[in-house]
């Protein structure tokens, strides 16, 4: 069986995409209608936020001591050239969904790391396209070995957009954007997920598809509810640049406690918001692959 690839991605910080993330990756490991899947969640941002979240600091404060995080494998695999393979950087949650629940994690280098690709290969004469082609390449590769090995693979991309993310987010079934439904939020969301999602960047990318926007961190307020039916409207308009899912995450206290702590977070996510939001997001993945 080949893994289904989700990513969660928006350039803006601060809207969610580490809860969403962790959330998700725990749902389908702990069964979507009864379907339990073996889940690998990959941190692709600096901040490492979802690596501490499931890990606990003493476990990831170790594997960062000994160079077990993304940052590390690709400075070895692109800069020092080793023969090195991603699925040796993945370890068990701390606290697992009945050991089915995995990660790799990240750490703070990985940003610098990042930059230090970029001058590494330019000085070898490669252009920025060259640059995200030659990371996205490694990825793809390593990628289809962990296909093998996961029923799910997720994604926790940083704010922005890097080679990294990108590679990402070719290779994703379906691109999550979670979104306060606010003014700051939603400025320029058309034109990040037109330009950037999926674009053909080489002549093997797969074709542009939309994103799918998740309505995060809602409140009934009427500057949100008139926020969210504009973006209904963007997202049933023909030209529109993204779709919308249907289920709309609240803005709810126990959803910030529960992603104000790292450590077991196997009892954190009560309620069936959560296992509402796997099941859409399912559908929606076995949709694209009819389309």
């Amino acid at each position: 069986m080949t893994a289904k690839v989700v990513a969660i991605s928006n350039m803006k910080g601060g809207v969610g995409k580490t809860t969403i993330a962790v959330a998700l990756a725990h749902e389908f490991a702990k069964g979507v209608d009864g379907v339990q899947a073996r889940v690998l969640l990959v941190d692709l941002d600096a901040q490492a936020n979802a690596s501490f979240w499931v890990l606990g600091d003493e476990k990831l404060t170790n594997l960062i001591q000994q160079g077990k995080t993304i940052d590390a494998y690709l400075e070895d695999a692109i800069v020092f050239k080793k023969k090195v393979a991603l699925k040796d950087y993945i370890f068990p949650a701390e606290a697992p969904v009945a050991g089915r629940l995995s990660i790799i994690p990240s750490s703070p280098a990985l940003r610098l790391v990042e930059r230090t690709l970029i001058v590494f290969l330019s000085r070898r004469q490669r252009n920025l396209l060259e640059v995200e082609r030659a990371v996205s390449d490694l990825f793809n590769e390593q990628l289809a070995e962990l296909r093998k090995l996961f029923d799910v693979i997720v994604f926790d991309s940083a704010p922005g957009i890097s080679a990294l993310t990108e590679a990402a987010l070719r290779s994703a079934e379906i691109v999550v954007v979670p979104t306060v439904p606010d003014f700051i939020s939603n400025l320029g969301l058309e034109a990040f997920c037109k330009s950037v999602f999926w674009s053909p960047r080489h002549d093997d990318a797969p074709p542009q598809r939309k994103p799918w926007v998740l309505a995060n961190m809602v409140k009934d307020t009427p500057a949100h509810q008139a926020m969210l039916k504009e973006m209904r409207a963007e997202a049933t308009s023909a030209d529109g640049g993204f779709h919308l899912l249907d289920l709309e995450i609240p803005d709810a206290a126990w959803i910030e406690e529960a992603a104000s702590a790292g450590g077991d977070h196997s009892e954190r996510f009560n309620g069936d918001t959560f296992s509402r939001l796997a099941r859409e997001v399912m559908v929606r993945v076995q949709s694209s692959e009819l389309a």
